[in-house]
Parts: structure tokens; C-alpha cells; sequence
């Protein structure tokens, strides 16, 4: 009897592994059909790692702008004279250049950063911070070697290049040929050096300065119809051209705009030159972009001007009191009738650069008791309880009130 039992237990044990050991194998090849769930998610993944991987080499892929090696001779020239050093470089090229440029219609200075490397950013355009104009430069790298000592061409836009800032340069290994973007920014007069990545020579390069030579006039930005209208240069559809006709079509109809013609000289502005986002300064704002006049850069936002949100500033002001138009400079009172076009003590409002000295700030001004408790001179500010409740006098308080009760 004890014989078949274990004969029996063994032969159920077996079936057990058996059946067991085959769902085993049926679990491990569920991903051969497609129907688990792990395996739909595990192909997701893959799925996004392989996308991540194509824009990985769609990056390293991508094809450095190329080099001119016959420019054409127009525009502005950059030269490097007095080259101290080429020890290891075969050539040298723009990675990225740094410019300084001055508008041709107001002379104010402006910065652009110029791409050698990309198509895309060889080209910038900017708005100039005096005149509120489109200016624009377009570079055109060039190979430096031993024969050349020209680095690039710029074509500008309505404005000319009056100083080359530290930029960086890329060179070429002298033994194998590899690009090398150099780690140190250039700058005149010192020496930029490092090690090549590929065969670990070492490289050396300098020169005493850069020259700036203009060929040709820079464009002008617009081009006169036979019918007397302004045509944007190029017509090319891109959207700052766009942008900067709309607003030569502004500045156009700027004396027919109703606010404007509330501007008259010897007599009030409404309401002092105040508005419901400035109510304590007593000036309009004229923005050169559009050529209008405005109480504050919101008031010019909500006009619908397009150059109010990519950052144009007001070159001009106008007094509330009198309506004299004069250079812009909030801090000082008008030419004209001496008037002060913001409320004194309360220049916290005057376009976000006056006062945050709460103890000069007028009492009138509802910025000097906000807060509440956040601020020690607040009208609102509550004095501490701390005292009654911790330490030796808190103690010898309540025990005099449970003797002689709350007086």
C-alpha cells in the first residue's frame, strides 16, 4: 500500500512539472504573437528610443554652411592683420562671430551674434533700441590661410559694422585634417590655443588686429516705387520684411491717428498724460516703430503695433501739462514749463525704474503699505504675542491671573 501511494504522489508530481513547466514556456513565448501587454509596451519604447536616436544623428548629420572660397567683393570686409601665429592650423574660419553695429538712421550701437557653422543663423535681424528700425546682417564666411588673411564678408541692412567683439573661430589640423572649434573666444592681441581632438597636436593661433573695410554702402532697406510707395527689400516673404513695411505703413498714417491729434502744443493731454496702467505719470511715450504716441508701452501693446511685442522702446516723451515734445528722460522736468512728469515720491510706477525705498516712497503711495505683515512700517503690521506666552515673565503672568484673575 505504501509502495502505490508513493508511486501515486510521484506520478501527480510529475504531470504538475509537466503542465507547469509548458504554461512556463507558453508565458516565455507570449511576445512570439504579439499579444502580451509588456511586449506592446516594450516596442513603445523602442519605438521612442529609435526616434531619439534619428534626431541624434539627424544633428550630428547635419552640414556645416558652406565656405566661399572665390566671395564676392561687396559689403563689409573682416580682415585679421598682424597673425602672430598659425602652428598647426591649415585654415581658419568663423564658428561664431560677434559683432557691433551701428544704425545708419539714428547712430545707435546694437549687438549681433552671427552663426559660421549654420545657414540658419548666418542671417540676424534686430530693432534698433534708438530709432526702433529694422537692421539686419547677413555674413558670408570665408577660408583664412596663409595666401588670405580675410575671415569673412557681412552684408548689412540698414546699419554698418563699427567693431568685431570676441568671437570664436574653428581651424582645421594641419595633419589630419580634423575641425577643431576652439575652446577660448578670440580676441585681439592674444594668443588662442589648444589640442586637437583627433590626433592631439597642438594648435596655436593669434593676431595683433581686425580690420573693418566697407566696400560698398550698406542697403538702404527700402526701395521707391514708380508709384511713390516703399517696397521691402527682397519681397523674400520673410516675416520681419513683412513686419517692417506694416510699420513704414504706420508711421505713414501716424498724423491721421485720433490720439494723436489730442496732441497740441500749450494745452493739456487727457487726463494729465496718465492711463489706467501708469496712473502717476504725467507723460506719452512716442515710439519711433509706428511714429504714434502713447501713455505707456502697455497702451502701445494693445494698439497693435507689431514691433510692441519684440521689445521697441520709446525714443521721445511728451509733457501732460503742456504737450512739449522733447528728447526722453523720465528723471528730469519738462523744457518747457518745468512741470515734473511723475508724481513725486512715486516714481516706483515710472516704467518699472524708480523707487523701491519704502522709506523715501510718499505716504500717498499704496506701494509703501503693501504687504501687510511682510513689511515692518506697514499701517497693518501686528506687534508679536510671543512674550505672553513663552519665558519666565509669560509665567509669572499667568500665575498671577489664576490668583488674583484677568485684570
Amino acid at each position: 500500500a505504501r509502495a502505490a501511494a508513493a508511486e501515486a504522489k510521484a506520478g501527480r508530481q510529475k504531470d504538475f512539472g509537466t503542465s507547469s513547466g509548458a504554461k512556463g514556456l507558453d508565458d516565455d513565448f507570449d511576445f512570439m504573437d504579439g499579444t502580451g501587454d509588456d511586449y506592446t509596451t516594450m516596442g513603445e519604447d523602442f519605438g521612442d528610443s529609435d526616434e531619439d536616436e534619428e534626431e541624434d544623428e539627424e544633428e550630428e548629420g547635419r552640414e556645416r554652411m558652406a565656405v566661399e572660397t572665390e566671395p564676392e567683393h561687396k559689403g563689409t570686409c573682416i580682415s585679421l592683420d598682424g597673425i602672430k601665429s598659425m602652428q598647426g592650423c591649415a585654415t581658419v574660419q568663423v564658428e561664431v562671430l560677434h559683432v557691433q553695429l551701428t544704425c545708419a538712421d539714428c547712430s545707435a550701437s546694437s549687438r549681433l551674434y552671427l552663426s559660421g557653422a549654420d545657414a540658419d543663423g548666418a542671417d540676424a535681424k534686430t530693432w534698433c533700441e534708438g530709432c526702433s528700425g529694422l537692421i539686419g546682417v547677413g555674413l558670408r564666411p570665408t577660408l583664412l590661410h596663409g595666401a588670405s588673411s580675410k575671415l569673412c564678408y557681412l552684408d548689412c541692412v540698414r546699419c554698418s559694422v563699427t567693431d568685431v567683439l570676441p568671437s570664436v573661430l574653428m581651424s582645421v589640423c594641419e595633419g589630419c585634417d580634423a575641425a577643431n572649434v576652439h575652446k577660448q573666444e578670440f580676441i585681439r592681441n592674444r594668443l588662442v590655443s589648444g589640442a586637437c581632438h583627433a590626433c592631439h597636436a597642438k594648435y596655436a593661433f593669434g593676431a595683433e588686429s581686425i580690420r573693418i573695410e566697407q566696400i560698398t554702402p550698406c542697403d538702404p532697406g527700402g526701395v521707391r516705387g514708380s508709384g511713390g510707395g516703399s517696397k521691402a527689400s527682397g519681397d523674400s516673404g520673410d516675416p520681419m520684411d513683412e513686419i517692417a513695411e506694416e510699420l513704414r505703413w504706420l508711421r505713414k498714417k501716424a498724423k491721421n491717428d485720433p490720439r494723436q491729434q489730442l496732441i497740441k502744443l500749450g494745452s493739456q493731454l487727457p487726463l494729465m498724460g496718465a492711463c489706467r496702467h501708469f496712473k502717476k505719470s504725467y507723460k506719452w511715450y512716442r515710439f519711433a516703430c509706428c511714429g504714434r504716441a502713447f501713455p505707456c508701452p502697455e497702451c502701445h501693446a494693445e494698439s497693435g503695433c507689431p514691433a510692441a511685442a519684440l521689445g521697441a522702446h520709446a525714443s521721445r516723451m511728451i509733457c501732460g501739462k503742456c504737450s512739449m515734445e522733447q528728447s526722453y528722460n523720465p528723471a528730469r522736468p519738462c523744457e518747457k514749463c518745468n512741470f515734473i512728469m511723475q508724481a513725486k515720491g512715486s516714481s516706483h510706477w515710472d516704467g518699472g525704474d524708480g523707487t523701491r525705498n519704502l522709506a523715501s516712497m510718499s505716504t500717498k503711495d499704496a506701494k509703501k503699505f503693501k504687504g501687510g505683515l511682510q513689511q515692518a512700517n506697514s499701517k497693518f503690521k501686528t506687534s508679536s504675542g510671543k512674550a505672553d506666552r513663552v519665558g519666565a515673565k509669560a509665567k509669572a503672568k499667568r500665575e498671577n491671573e489664576k490668583k488674583f484673575g484677568k485684570s
